[in-house]
């Protein structure tokens, strides 16, 4: 009899859609999670008072008064405790971090990596701070509140977007570290937006309501505008960004990363890291909705005159009143099949990320370099036909997937079979060699921040992490 996991109660998205939190299950064995909630690896600390961290000025672990924390009941569990209280939100933030790792877990087939952690140091979960942002660093993630437009104030402890976003940033640091001084791309703060942003979405379609709202909502045609493409929703009407966008990579030809970290937007528009990864994460979007798309055929569930696979955007949007009709009728008698079709898809595109993750190097990084890993993890885990309509989205944004040079690949092939062994290099040592830009100070729409500055050898600085409207 195989022992179950712990049982904490999550809010799957903001606004009125989902009124009341899911009962979910993380993979801590329950009895296992103590106080706080807290793990060997996890820990909130409810600090009272609090400024944010600026690290390395400012950094875990912290010492100052705290809230009385969430206990467990007597089964090991958390979902108990009741919506209206300070230990929810406790536990909210926990169990939204824990499911986000499970998630990554699962798809790379394997325990995770934390390279920003020296042994025996937990990562500390903040549930609230005077603070209208969110952010993540080494051995922390800390959350504020922003007021949406609707007038209504939104704790992002309760976001499962922003916090499985700010997630996804933690293990991409784990896993790949950061790069050296001189050698930090564009395209390496705007790969961590995109694949932080595709963490958020496919922990999101972890959630029965979430699966069964998108096909209700869309009647099984993931090409309108729904829960699932809304990343960081923060009302019924607004939304920090749409990973079903139509940027192409000739759209951002006038944004370029200066040497000193600052983003040059030359049309004015104070674009960032978060436009950059638009292509990116757009690209990785249409390929889910491809892969659906496919699993729907070869269940039999639609014919090839409702396949949108190969049609442009003017020809489904042309085409979307007969889609939601047709998909209609055959959605409300086969609604096992459909969420079946979107379960694989969602699987399938979290294993090419896992794959990738394992390929890439993360020094001088370029879209092309993760569109070949991209690529290539779709041939090795999905299959040949996956692998080709990957390339065919990537191309359309206007991101190549270049042939890899035999001894680059040979590089990668090593990479990865030595991440296989390594167990990671301590945070302390990490600060010793490494100069980057990492702001990750998670600004809300229409608010700035004043950059970090690396101010000595080794300080790690958070990537800007701005929240466009």
């Amino acid at each position: 009899m195989s022992m179950r996991g712990t049982l904490f109660r999550l809010f799957p998205q903001a606004g009125d859609a989902y009124p009341e939190p899911e009962v979910i299950e993380v993979s801590s064995p329950a009895g296992t999670v103590g106080p706080g909630p807290s793990d060997g690896l996890l820990a909130v600390v409810d600090a009272i008072d609090k400024p944010p961290y600026d690290p390395p000025a400012f950094a875990p672990p912290y010492l100052g008064p705290v809230r009385p924390p969430a206990w467990p009941d007597q089964h090991g569990d958390f979902s108990h405790i009741p919506v209206d209280t300070q230990q929810f939100l406790q536990a909210h933030l926990y169990g939204s971090v824990r499911l986000t790792l499970d998630v990554w877990e699962k798809y790379l087939g394997r325990h995770l990596r934390w390279m920003d952690l020296e042994e025996g140091q937990r990562i500390e979960l903040t549930p609230v701070l005077g603070w209208p942002n969110a952010q993540s660093g080494p051995g922390f993630l800390e959350m504020g509140a922003q007021v949406n437009d609707q007038g209504e104030l939104r704790l992002f402890c309760l976001n499962l977007d922003v916090v499985a976003h700010e997630t996804g940033h933690a293990v991409l640091f784990g896993e790949l570290g950061t790069p050296p001084s001189g050698r930090v791309t564009a395209d390496f703060l705007a790969f961590h937006e995109s694949i932080s942003d595709l963490t958020a979405l496919l922990t999101a379609l972890h959630f029965e309501s979430v699966i069964a709202h998108v096909l209700g909502q869309t009647n099984g045609n993931l090409y309108v505008l729904n829960d699932m493409n809304r990343i960081g929703e923060l009302s019924d009407t607004q939304q920090i960004r749409i990973a079903d966008n139509l940027t192409r990579m000739s759209d951002l030809a006038d944004l370029r990363l200066a040497a000193d970290g600052e983003w040059i937007d030359l049309t004015g528009q104070k674009r960032n890291a978060h436009a950059l990864a638009q292509p990116l994460t757009g690209a990785l979007f249409d390929f889910l909705v491809d892969l659906y798309q496919d699993n729907l055929v070869a269940k039999g569930v639609i014919g090839p005159d409702l396949d949108a696979r190969g049609w442009d955007r003017q020809e489904v949007e042309a085409a979307m009143d007969g889609l939601a009709a047709a998909f209609g009728a055959r959605l409300s008698s086969l609604k096992g099949a459909f969420r079946a079709a979107l379960v694989e898809a969602r699987d399938a595109l979290g294993r090419v990320l896992g794959a990738m993750l394992d390929q890439i190097d993360v020094e001088d990084l370029t879209y092309e370099q993760v569109a070949r890993a991209l690529v290539d993890g779709a041939q090795q885990v999905v299959s040949p036909r996956a692998a080709a309509m990957l390339t065919d989205n990537l191309r359309w944004r206007q991101i190549e997937p270049t042939p890899r040079p035999l001894e680059r690949a040979v590089a990668a092939s090593m990479l990865s079979r030595a991440r296989q062994y390594r167990s990671g290099v301590p945070f302390a040592a990490q600060m010793g060699r490494v100069q980057a830009f990492r702001r990750i100070a998670c600004c809300p729409p229409g608010r700035h921040h004043e950059p970090l500055h690396a101010a000595v050898l080794g300080q790690i600085i958070r990537a800007e992490h701005r929240r466009p409207v």
